[in-house]
């Protein structure tokens, strides 16, 4: 979502099957960070971190969370 012509993207949606495998793991992360203030935080500033690192490829983007993300759905 956003400016497509500006190449400005302000949303990335995900659409997964309701009750699936997925969708799971979305409302289990969702909830653990809405239980734990001190790691969402923690999730958010590794996010600003990737940001600014890799601004131009999500890829690179993804794979910097991917760590932390993997130690909270095994959780």
């Amino acid at each position: 979502m956003g400016d497509m012509e500006a190449d400005i993207r302000t949303h990335h949606i995900h659409i997964v099957k309701w009750n699936g495998t997925e969708w799971k793991k979305y409302i289990h992360f969702r909830d653990y960070l809405n239980d734990n203030e001190n790691v969402a935080l923690q999730y958010e500033n590794l996010k600003k971190e990737m940001q600014s690192k890799y601004a131009d490829d999500r890829v690179a983007y993804m794979k910097g969370k991917q760590n932390m993300i993997n130690k909270i759905l095994g959780k």
